[in-house]
């Protein structure tokens, strides 16, 4: 099934970041000078608005897509609310075509008390889904390794982890084929929606093990 999509935070992840609130991801990127949107060979990322909506409703809805993200929207008005609130999406298009959307989620890594400013906006939380009608055709892997260059090269974390259900296979595809670290299946962590608590994966990389294809235009 090709509704791809890494769940939300998970308790391990927000254990790390309470004490300190991360730079808004397009704050941080601002400050970084980037310069939207950002190519991939054939994908092109720009920052979620509301006027997306529609397009992203249009599969987000969909029970072989929801199934394996953070959770069903209950409209397309509250997914719109959502995703802006997060500040963390990114619309993939395809020519003019909506065909996904990319999570960045920016976080400070743990550290002890001593050297917490270096820690500020270490690490990032990457997440995907593609439209299921796009799929067979390779935008899921594209996506991954854009996300991946944008969080390396662009914000300059250090390190990105992507948690999926243990049992969302093309996902975990993606991750491995991207190189990402397989770092831990968690036993009945997390809880689905309708099938009740179900195991939980963790892929990581870090900076120093990746290249981006990723430019600016």
């Amino acid at each position: 099934m090709w509704a791809l999509v890494c769940p939300g935070a998970d308790s391990r992840t927000l254990v790390r970041t309470l004490s300190v609130m991360a730079t808004p991801l397009l704050e941080l990127a601002a400050s970084r000078g980037v310069c939207f949107p950002l190519r991939a060979r054939r994908l092109t990322l720009t920052p979620f608005r509301g006027l997306d909506a529609p397009a992203v409703w249009s599969f987000c809805r969909l029970e072989q897509v929801w199934s394996w993200t953070s959770g069903r929207p209950e409209s397309e008005n509250a997914l719109r609310e959502s995703y802006l609130g997060a500040g963390d999406r990114l619309t993939v298009r395809a020519g003019d075509v909506i065909v996904g959307v990319g999570k960045v989620a920016v976080q400070d890594a743990w550290s002890q008390d001593g050297p917490q400013e270096e820690a500020r906006d270490a690490q990032a939380e990457l997440g995907w889904t593609i439209d299921p009608r796009q799929a067979g055709q390779g935008y899921g892997t594209e996506l991954a390794r854009a996300l991946l260059g944008f969080a390396f090269d662009d914000l300059g974390v250090r390190r990105v982890e992507a948690h999926a259900f243990a049992d969302n296979a093309p996902s975990l595809r993606i991750m491995e084929k991207v190189g990402m670290r397989h770092e831990g299946t968690f036993k009945e962590e997390s809880l689905h929606l309708t099938r009740g608590w179900v195991d939980g994966a963790t892929y990581a990389m870090l900076a120093s093990e990746f290249h981006s294809p990723l430019t600016q235009e």
